[in-house]
């Protein structure tokens, strides 16, 4: 399969450049959910409370969110073979370093050069989309890096915890570190360049944002990054782990193979969804309603799991999950209504607020659960927080909703009036 852009372009996406770019992002989610798997290491090698836990976790997040906007213009301004390269050899550098670590420390800081890394694994991918590719497409192919994702979260669950359990967790890292120089290279040898699209400013790299930030589709798709994406995250890398083993008492090789079930159910929604995607996904507009019809059916899940406390098994959390598949569309959404030229920085800061999201309410979670389980019990503790998840999740989808229809009214008082028709009696 070859994709390809306007002919007045000579780049082009490739089957082979597909498949390495869908490895790396594959490995970055691998390192994004398996602090999920290996928390109860973590927490016994290290002594780490749930805010500790939290906090480690969480700063993949928020190194990865401090990085979008650089590195969305730096793929607007140099294109995405060359700033992919850095970033992946960054993230092998970063396995390294976590899997030497003696302490907390040195695991927080090589954690926080991970989220450097791969801050480029999925933006670059549909920067190139955006730039090569129809709206249609667009969907199609983020869903398959979508799936990809949710392959390298299953790789994340049983598999991971098996091989450090077997092998321990700083072999299964140095391993990964390996993986990420070799994706690096093949990208560097098949990858396209391109020249920079008409409009990229050629000087300072946040200079390019201020046109951005003053539209409003950013903010209205930006307040469902920010909570319900950012919550959807921060659940699946890392929250219902601890769920299944300190509220349902599972132990931790039964935890990581119920995870192994969600993102195996999600990987089979991913691949469905890229084969369907084109046929009610074909513009802006279609994926504006899938959002609005469907949402909400994700929030009622986090609604109900807090409801059932005990009673809410993998299963609930799998239907969380799938329900919150609209979301997905965010991504192409806010490339297809940005320019072309500005489409790497639109997703990069569509992205900063998704993961800056995806750090507060990671560890916000934990440090909910550490400051009110000595006063109302682990269980209710759990209970209280994903309930909170609840409300921020509501709030997202109100903006979301609402801005739409301020941006209706005002696009309709803005059109001229009609000329009054003299009376000829």
């Amino acid at each position: 399969m070859e994709l390809t852009r306007p002919a007045a372009s000579k780049g082009h996406l490739g089957a082979a450049v597909l498949v390495i770019f869908a490895a790396g992002y594959l490995l970055s989610s691998l390192l994004r959910g398996v602090t999920a798997a290996l928390a109860p290491m973590f927490t016994e090698q290290f002594a780490l409370s749930a805010g500790e836990l939290g906090l480690l976790a969480g700063s993949y997040f928020a190194s990865f969110a401090f990085l979008q906007l650089p590195m969305g213009a730096l793929l607007d301004r140099f294109g995405v073979r060359a700033v992919l390269v850095v970033s992946l050899a960054t993230a092998a550098l970063s396995c390294v370093l976590f899997a030497v670590a003696d302490s907390f420390e040195g695991l927080f800081g090589a954690r926080l050069l991970t989220g450097v890394g791969v801050s480029a694994c999925l933006i670059a991918p549909l920067t190139a989309a955006r730039l090569w590719t129809t709206p249609a497409l667009q969907q199609r192919l983020n869903s398959w890096m979508l799936m990809a994702g949710a392959l390298g979260l299953i790789l994340g669950t049983l598999p991971s915890e098996s091989l450090a359990s077997r092998f321990g967790w700083p072999m299964l890292f140095l391993v990964l570190g390996g993986l990420f120089a070799a994706v690096a290279l093949l990208v560097a040898l098949q990858a396209p360049g391109h020249r920079p699209a008409a409009g990229v400013p050629p000087h300072g790299i946040l200079r390019g944002y201020a046109s951005i930030v003053r539209t409003a589709h950013i903010w209205r798709i930006g307040a469902l990054g920010f909570f319900n994406y950012a919550i959807l995250v921060a659940v699946q890398t890392l929250w219902i782990g601890p769920w299944l083993t300190q509220v349902m008492g599972e132990s931790p090789r039964g935890a990581a193979l119920e995870l192994l079930y969600i993102n195996v159910i999600m990987l089979f929604v991913f691949l469905v969804m890229g084969y369907l995607s084109p046929r009610f996904l074909a513009s802006a507009e279609d994926g504006e309603q899938v959002l609005r019809r469907w949402t909400p059916a994700s929030i009622v899940l986090l609604v109900v799991i807090a409801a059932l406390g005990a009673r809410a098994d993998w299963y609930l959390f799998a239907l969380f999950c799938v329900a919150a598949w609209p979301l997905s569309v965010t991504h192409p959404l806010v490339g297809q209504r940005s320019q072309p030229a500005e489409a790497g920085r639109a997703i990069a800061f569509f992205n900063l607020l998704l993961f800056v999201g995806v750090f507060l309410w990671q560890w916000g979670f934990g440090a909910l659960v550490s400051a009110l389980a000595p006063e109302v019990g682990v269980e209710a503790a759990y209970r209280l927080a994903v309930g909170a998840l609840a409300a921020l999740s509501l709030a997202g989808y109100l903006v979301f909703v609402t801005g739409a229809r301020v941006v209706t009214i005002r696009a309709q008082d803005a059109r001229p009036a009609a000329s009054p028709v003299k009376d000829r009696s």
